[in-house]
Order: C-alpha cells, then sequence, then structure tokens
C-alpha cells in the first residue's frame, strides 16, 4: 500500500511539473521562430547602408531617409562625396519633429557630419542643442515640422546660434521655421 501511494504521489507531481513546463513554453513561445521587424526602432537612427542606399539609389536627385530618431544621426565623409556628385542632390532627413537636408551644392569639405540633435518647443520659443558644434563643411538646412510657436510670433522671430542673433527666422510655404547651418552648437528661435 505504502509504494502505491509513492507511485500515485509521483505521478500527480510528474503531472503538475509537466503542466507547469508546458505553459511557460507556451508563455515563452518557444515552438514560433522569431520574427524580424522592418520597421527602425524608436532608439536606432538611420544606419550608413540606409543612407548610402538612399544616395545612390535616389530616382531624381532628392535622396529621402525616413529616422525614428535624430540621436546618433551621423553622415560619413563617402555619402557626402557621393551627394556632391549629383548636381542638384539633396539628401534629406525626415525625423518626427524636424526635417534636416543637405544641398549637394554645398558641399566644400566631405567630412563626418554629426545631426544629432534635440528639439525642445514652447509657444513661446524653439530650442535645438546639436550635439556636435564642429563645421559642418557643408550647409544643413533644418525644418522644424512640429512647431508650438504662433505664426504671429513667428513672422517677427529671429533664430540665435550659440547666443547670436543670426537675423530673421526664414519660413517655409507651410509657415515652419527653417535655418540653415555651417556648423553645430545650441539653437533659438524665439
Amino acid at each position: 500500500m505504502r509504494n502505491t501511494a509513492k507511485k500515485l504521489a509521483s505521478a500527480i507531481l510528474a503531472l503538475a511539473m509537466t503542466a507547469a513546463m508546458s505553459v511557460t513554453a507556451y508563455a515563452a513561445d518557444y515552438g514560433m521562430a522569431p520574427v524580424p521587424t522592418t520597421t527602425p526602432s524608436a532608439s536606432t537612427p538611420a544606419t550608413t547602408e540606409e543612407i548610402t542606399s538612399a544616395i545612390s539609389s535616389a530616382k531624381s536627385d532628392a535622396a529621402k531617409v525616413e529616422v525614428a530618431t535624430t540621436v546618433g544621426l551621423t553622415v560619413k565623409p563617402a555619402d557626402l562625396k557621393e551627394l556632391a556628385k549629383k548636381d542638384d542632390g539633396v539628401l534629406e532627413f525626415v525625423a518626427p519633429k524636424a526635417t534636416i537636408s543637405i544641398d549637394a551644392s554645398t558641399i566644400t569639405k566631405a567630412r563626418n557630419v554629426n545631426l544629432s540633435m534635440k528639439v525642445t518647443n514652447t509657444k513661446s520659443r524653439t530650442v535645438i542643442n546639436m550635439a556636435s558644434k564642429k563645421d559642418f563643411g557643408c550647409e544643413v538646412k533644418i525644418t522644424i515640422t512640429s512647431c508650438k510657436m504662433s505664426a504671429e510670433k513667428l513672422e517677427n522671430a529671429h533664430w540665435y546660434l550659440n547666443g547670436k542673433d543670426m537675423g530673421p527666422v526664414e519660413l517655409d510655404e507651410d509657415g515652419n521655421p527653417v535655418v540653415t547651418l555651417t556648423k553645430g552648437g545650441k539653437i533659438e528661435i524665439k
């Protein structure tokens, strides 16, 4: 009788362990192969391969790359050299708060261009803190697409680079503020 009780207890325990393991395996989805995602992660910018591919395969002279963030966004010298070969070439990065573009005709020196930036908007000012303070070797045009400043305020606004007044802010056809830089730093529109 004692042996039968032990066998019964062992069978129940084995059944419970099997059930627990199958629930764990089901929850972890071990039976399915992982499926890679094709959308960019919110924490990664465009890769060098994406930038190179956009420049070389652009049907017109505009190469557009959509990025989820500008953190770590860098354009390599080889990509700028390739862009410079296109007469009216433009490399454009479309980010959630801004569109950043480099016109091929403005490239004077192909170098690493760090476009990492943080954009902060309020109703009274827009601040762009660029990671780089170095000379770009080209003109970089930044269009703020999520500006919270009113149209009236923007009409009289000036933009400042590292505290220096650079003059009235330019507005695009949609009324978005545009600044054109040759070096990085802190940009304020107010």
